[in-house]
């Protein structure tokens, strides 16, 4: 077979002592052939895993024919209660992340709101459900997010985070289930902008940034007709980029004319922006990303959420030697 012909996976969303049903492939030395890991018929074991980490071996392969049968697997495992401790939380969260990809994949390219409405509906209630549970450990999704800024990649851990964040300020989990929601559809009006101007290596020009600039409003068109789409969910699409002292777009609203939701979702919004890796520069540490939004803490930043999000990063993600 030819490279074209695999498929990578994340060896986080491989369960220990379970068939997987799939063929497993490692890369071989020089990058373009592949070697049979494990037969599909042979389970996993933890020892498995645990060398396979040790190794530093993050993903594994299988055959691009099997990709349906991959995501069935996938969507087995995020459809398993939260609480059910014979899938490691590690493994439920690098599967949610492999299947929330994918459905925005699937339903924000189709371009159909409609489609991606009711995808993104209920992916929602499987991230709110995870991200409530007494097992769920901050650290465990962030070692399976991406972070490599495609406009999918970004919604995801934009939704991840808003439900993190809404966790943490007291919502219910129906209200988190929203906002996760909301932070997946944040960007629709995206998929409007030209890929070249999303994607340049360099500082967008005067024109560029004004198509850009659009996206909000984009997104808004998109959705406003969406019975289903809740009114703050709305906003989180077409407020995001507004600022507490009215200098943000595509309206200019500020202080209590913008959401709650939407100034949760600027947040976080900001946050995976600097720490994922961008054409023109590579991710920035998360004390250094923090550093640059509290400058704009009370213009561009609500005081409260950003300081709600510094405590989840700091307490959870930064050891306390870089504090």
């Amino acid at each position: 077979m030819f490279e074209s012909d695999y498929l990578p996976i994340s060896v986080a969303t491989l369960l220990p002592s379970a068939c997987v049903g799939l063929d497993l492939y490692q890369q071989g030395g020089d990058l373009k052939s592949f070697v049979l890991y494990r037969e599909k018929s042979l389970p996993l074991v933890p020892q498995d895993l645990r060398k396979l980490y040790e190794r530093g071996v993050r993903r594994l392969f299988i055959e691009k024919s099997a990709r349906a049968k991959y995501q069935k697997y996938l969507r087995h495992l995020t459809t398993m209660s939260a609480e059910d401790e014979s899938v490691p939380m590690s493994t439920r969260l690098g599967a949610m992340n492999e299947v929330v990809c994918d459905v925005l994949t699937n339903s924000l390219g189709a371009s159909d709101a409609k489609v991606a409405v009711e995808a993104t509906q209920r992916m929602g209630v499987v991230v709110a459900e995870t991200v409530s549970s007494s097992r769920f450990a901050f650290q465990d999704l962030m070692n399976v997010l991406k972070h490599d800024y495609t406009t999918f990649t970004h919604s995801a851990n934009v939704a991840f985070y808003n439900a993190v964040l809404a966790e943490r300020l007291g919502y219910t989990k129906e209200e988190i289930s929203q906002i996760a929601m909301g932070g997946l559809l944040h960007d629709i009006g995206k998929l409007e902008v030209d890929e070249d101007i999303l994607c340049k290596p360099g500082k967008l020009d005067a024109a560029e940034y004004r198509e850009v600039k659009k996206h909000p409003l984009n997104g808004f068109r998109k959705l406003a007709l969406r019975t289903e789409v809740a009114f703050g969910q709305l906003m989180m699409v077409y407020q995001h980029h507004e600022r507490i002292d009215g200098r943000g777009y595509p309206v200019g609203c500020a202080g209590d004319e913008i959401h709650t939701w939407a100034k949760q979702c600027a947040v976080v919004d900001v946050y995976e922006a600097l720490t994922s890796l961008r054409p023109y520069r590579p991710p920035m540490p998360n004390t250094k990303a923090l550093e640059i939004m509290h400058r704009d803490c009370g213009t561009a930043f609500d005081p409260e959420i950003l300081a709600c999000w510094t405590t989840i990063i700091q307490n959870d993600l930064i050891p306390s030697s870089d504090l």
